[in-house]
């Protein structure tokens, strides 16, 4: 089991040509807790004398300097034989320079300007170094151990039924300093000390001579009068016809064991420090030795252990220790990962090293375990795939949605254009069905890419209840009927700011979970109402235990609860539920993203998650958003699309897909304006530059063939620097090179949008001042340009 390292003076080696890194480095491990003690170097020989001259508890590096490189000095610390923890830090590390760097004994690597982790890192790697200076000690003191053990002499003495010796072997004549012919007819009682009571040889002599088997310890004196120990076991000899003619005695001196023993003693105070579970077993698995480690990992004791079976307290997977046992008898070793079970219950991912120890004979005897608890390790490494995974969906959603917002935008535009030219009621309900349909479409395109990759969506002022009634709709339709919708929706609700897809995924997630939550079923309530948070309500916060993140802020918020009344979060688990990827739901039931991402939508909305909850009696998710003042709504709802009809102005509209430039053109035209259209940037340039003179405006696409969007609006600003451009995509997630922009633009639209919503940006830039950029300011220049 890992601890938490003391924190305290580090030595740290620095590998760095700045000395304003070195120093950023430092500051951020002292801020760590730990008192630095720093010396910083820049070439292969100044690193190996500081190897050389000083001992070190860390060594940082960067990974490329003018005359000496990272990786070159991973290789000397590597080639010294130290072993320090080794961590790379970079301006950019890439994901190739990443693993290779890892590959060649980098412990970890961290990108210069982000070295938040370096102090959780820097713990990490000490607790590994920590660790492995402790089996190393552990290892020699094991084979200190068996060399003991294998070097235990034992004596054989054969006798008559009346006691006199007729045999002894050259271990007896070692161990007592007689020879064969001083003891050969004599009684084994001229070994006599007077230190066992003669009750001890009375109980020996009535087991032999009743052709039982004695076994136990005596004090015998040797030629020379030194008092020995033996383990003593003592049996009959008989003949063909059964009867006792001789008794045999297998005595093992345990002399020099008792200092052994005492030793051995000291040996397991030192193997009880090891963080490392390490234990001993028999050959059928029984467990001889439990350090304090084994108790801490596990939870028990040793007087609840010795003697037991290990198949019969954590080991659960048969497969695995039929192969352990077979690796260990063929090899005398053996090292895997194995799933285990603590005494309370816990899983646990253990990595294990085992040895085979032999008796005298070379015969298999016990096995030596040393067992390190890597379930954090593993779950951080499935974390990491997971990761891996959702970058990879959310480069694939980018690419679909940019086809299908291309797709959608000329329905969206189309469908609002022509529902004033629909006189029939079901014409009319058909268009709003269309144009429904076709804005649900691009709602759940907005939602993928905003999951997968936290693009932030369009914020609007919204009604809360009309999406929680939209909720209360689903959960009747969908959720099981041993399931009770309720609502409690207050009538003067006020209205938020917020993106409406967000905050209905939101609601949806914590829905599903208190679904789930009631596999029996309950009620599930979906509540909503005014609230003015101050003082008062955070100290209350901090007085319970609830579970509460972000601060709130003050001042007056809607709140949206979903109340379940099922089996409630064990407190335990409570600080761990909005953590990615921690899911209490069976494997292929829950992927453990719903309530981050629920966090994560609620952050993005200034606002705040409350969690109450009791075992086995219910949940009681709270969002609180922040209130949209009563003039802001008014504001919102004000004007209408005549207020965005045009002057007359001429307007250049550039997109390949010939559907969105027909749709823009008609809506346009339609609003009183003149419209030019091309198909790509060079055709654009070129009409741009016939008609630049009364071109008020330029409305274009931002990917497409041929010359792209970004080259297209390098080369018009260059003929004038002050042209109003609106830019538009089915990718918005682009930010340019000197704004924090879509693509450096200050208008843009990301596809698709509404007639409305082009007509009133399309208003806002012609009202907007002319303003001269620098050629090519804010625009990043397509690749492969110079």
């Amino acid at each position: 089991m890992e601890t938490t390292p003391k924190k305290t003076n580090l030595r740290v080696l620095l590998i760095d040509d700045s000395e304003l890194d070195a120093e950023l480095l430092v500051r951020e491990l002292q801020d760590s807790g730990y008192t630095v003690t720093p010396k910083r170097v820049d070439t292969a020989q100044a690193l190996q004398a500081a190897l050389d001259q000083s001992s070190w508890d860390l060594v940082i590096s960067d990974y490329r300097m003018p005359r000496f490189g990272g990786m070159q000095a991973l290789e000397l610390v590597k080639a010294s034989g130290l072993d320090l923890p080794f961590f790379l830090v970079s301006g950019a590390v890439g994901e190739e320079l990443a693993v290779a760097a890892m590959r060649a004994g980098a412990d970890d690597y961290l990108v210069k300007g982000r070295l938040a982790r370096l102090g959780p890192a820097v713990d990490r790697e000490l607790r590994e170094a920590a660790g492995r200076r402790a089996r190393r000690q552990a290892d020699e003191q094991v084979r200190q151990l068996s060399h003991a053990v294998h070097q235990a002499p034992v004596s054989l003495v054969i006798t008559d039924t009346a006691g006199s010796i007729e045999y002894v072997n050259p271990k007896f004549v070692e161990i007592t300093g007689y020879t064969l012919e001083e003891v050969k007819g004599k009684n084994p009682r001229i070994l006599k000390s007077g230190e066992v009571p003669a009750a001890t040889y009375k109980e020996l002599w009535d087991t032999i001579k009743a052709g039982h088997e004695w076994r136990g310890v005596l004090c015998n004196r040797r030629k020379d009068g030194e008092l020995f120990w033996e383990r003593a076991a003592i049996t009959s000899i008989r003949n063909e016809a059964g009867a006792i003619t001789h008794y045999l005695a297998a005595n093992e001196d345990i002399t020099g064991r008792r200092h052994v023993e005492e030793k051995l003693r000291e040996q397991a105070a030192l193997l009880d420090i090891a963080t490392d579970a390490i234990y001993v077993r028999t050959m059928d698995r029984t467990i001889l030795y439990w350090n304090q480690g084994a108790e801490r990992l596990y939870g028990w004791t040793p007087e609840e252990v010795l003697g037991q079976k290990t198949s019969a307290l954590f080991s659960q997977d048969i497969k695995v220790l039929e192969a352990s046992q077979k690796a260990l008898l063929e090899e005398a070793s053996w090292a895997g990962e194995r799933r285990h079970i603590t005494k309370a219950g816990k899983t646990l991912t253990v990595f294990t090293r085992m040895t085979l120890v032999r008796d005298a004979k070379g015969e298999p005897q016990s096995v030596f375990s040393i067992n390190t608890d890597i379930t954090e390790k593993k779950q951080l490494e499935m974390q990491f795939l997971r990761a891996q995974r959702l970058e990879s969906l959310g480069a694939l959603a980018s690419g679909i949605a940019h086809d299908l917002n291309n797709v959608l935008a000329p329905i969206i535009m189309g469908a609002q254009l022509l529902r004033d030219t629909v006189q029939t009621d079901t014409g009319k309900r058909l268009m709003t069905t269309i144009e429904t349909s076709a804005q649900r479409g691009a709602d759940i395109v907005k939602q993928v890419l905003t999951f997968a990759r936290g693009i932030e969506g369009e914020r609007v002022p919204l009604r809360p209840k009309h999406f929680l009634k939209e909720m209360v709709s689903i959960a009747e339709e969908t959720f099981p009927k041993n399931i009770v919708v309720d609502t409690d929706i207050a009538q003067d609700l006020w209205a938020i700011l917020g993106d409406g897809t967000q905050l209905h995924q939101a609601l949806m997630n914590l829905c599903v979970n208190a679904r789930d939550a009631m596999p029996r079923g309950g009620t599930l309530t979906l509540r909503a109402c005014n609230v003015t948070i101050d003082e008062t309500f955070k100290t209350t916060c901090a007085e319970s235990a609830d579970w509460i993140a972000p601060d709130p802020k003050p001042g007056p918020k809607v709140c949206l609860s979903v109340i379940d009344t099922g089996m409630g979060i064990p407190a335990g688990n409570l600080d761990k539920i909005f953590e990615p990827f921690f899911t209490t739901k069976a494997p292929g039931k829950g992927t453990g993203l719903g309530l981050s991402t629920v966090l994560g939508i609620v952050r993005s909305h200034d606002g705040f998650v409350r969690v109450r909850t009791e075992e086995g009696k219910g949940t009681c998710f709270e969002l609180y958003l922040p209130a949209l003042p009563a003039a802001q709504v008014a504001a919102a709802q004000e004007g209408g699309l005549e207020q965005l009809r045009g002057d007359g102005e001429l307007i250049l509209v550039v997109d390949d897909e010939a559907a969105v430039r027909d749709v823009t053109r008609n809506i346009l035209e339609r609003f009183n304006y003149k419209v030019l259209t091309a198909a790509e940037g060079g055709e654009a340039a070129g009409i741009f530059m016939q008609y630049h003179a009364t071109i008020a405006a330029v409305i274009s696409d931002m990917v497409m063939p041929g010359m792209d969007g970004l080259a297209f609006v390098q080369l018009i600003r260059q003929a004038d620097p002050g042209v109003r451009i609106l830019g538009m995509s089915g990718l918005g997630d682009r930010v340019g090179a000197n704004t924090n922009t879509p693509w450096g633009l200050p208008m843009f639209l990301t596809k698709p949008f509404s007639g409305e919503k082009l007509l009133t940006t399309l208003r806002e830039l012609l009202l907007a001042p002319r303003q001269s950029l620098p050629v090519g300011g804010g625009v990043q220049p397509p690749p492969g340009s110079s």
